[in-house]
């Protein structure tokens, strides 16, 4: 990783404590769903941490992946539970946390290499919801839409490029490509965040 792509990192993880941060503001005070994003926003802003501390000191950190996109799964299905009020999104969660658990059972060694196949599902049912609440969004809901967006878009595109994790390795593509799709993952993520921000400056910067 070149030291563009390293500082491009740093500024992503700072940003990412930084919104954590002002969305924790008053949380207690907003909804449910606005509860949970900020959950979702501060696992995000503690595992980033860890793995810069364990970039830092040159250690394996493939695993905590694996805590990342679970967490992610979990908070952000609770997060549309609350959007999309329906009870389907509870029982889905609950089938694929079960699936997960049986596959780490017997096969443990994935945790030392990206699993293709739960970023592939999780994100993709994240991408449903994402969907499923554009539509209703068309009925006048419109809390969180630039949040909704932002996942929307991050989603359909790391979906293709986290997935492909293992593929990339093992397909031994040169350093510089896989330098680039590094780079364009981070700027989608960055787009990301600045939605969540804006989300955050225009509807609840006053509940400070």
């Amino acid at each position: 990783m070149t030291d563009l792509s390293l500082y491009i990192a740093d500024g992503l993880t700072i940003i990412s404590i930084i919104l954590a941060l002002l969305y924790s503001i008053g949380f207690t005070r907003q909804s449910k769903a606005y509860t949970f994003f900020t959950l979702y926003l501060l696992l995000v802003a503690v595992i980033q941490i860890v793995m810069y501390i364990y970039a830092y000191k040159k250690l394996n950190s493939i695993f905590f992946f694996h805590y990342y996109f679970v967490g992610q799964f979990i908070l952000l299905s609770l997060f549309y539970r609350q959007l999309l009020k329906s009870r389907l999104i509870v029982w889905i969660l609950i089938v694929v946390l079960i699936g997960l658990g049986g596959y780490y059972a017997v096969n443990p060694a994935i945790f030392n290499q990206y699993h293709t196949i739960g970023v592939s599902i999780t994100q993709s049912i994240i991408v449903v919801y994402a969907l499923l609440y554009y539509y209703k969004s068309l009925s006048g809901h419109n809390l969180f839409l630039l949040v909704n967006t932002g996942i929307l878009l991050y989603f359909l595109t790391s979906i293709l490029l986290f997935a492909s994790g293992n593929l990339i390795l093992d397909l031994n593509l040169p350093k510089e490509t896989q330098r680039y799709i590094g780079i364009i993952n981070q700027f989608l993520y960055f787009i990301f965040l600045v939605l969540v921000f804006v989300e955050w400056f225009r509807n609840y910067r006053s509940s400070k």
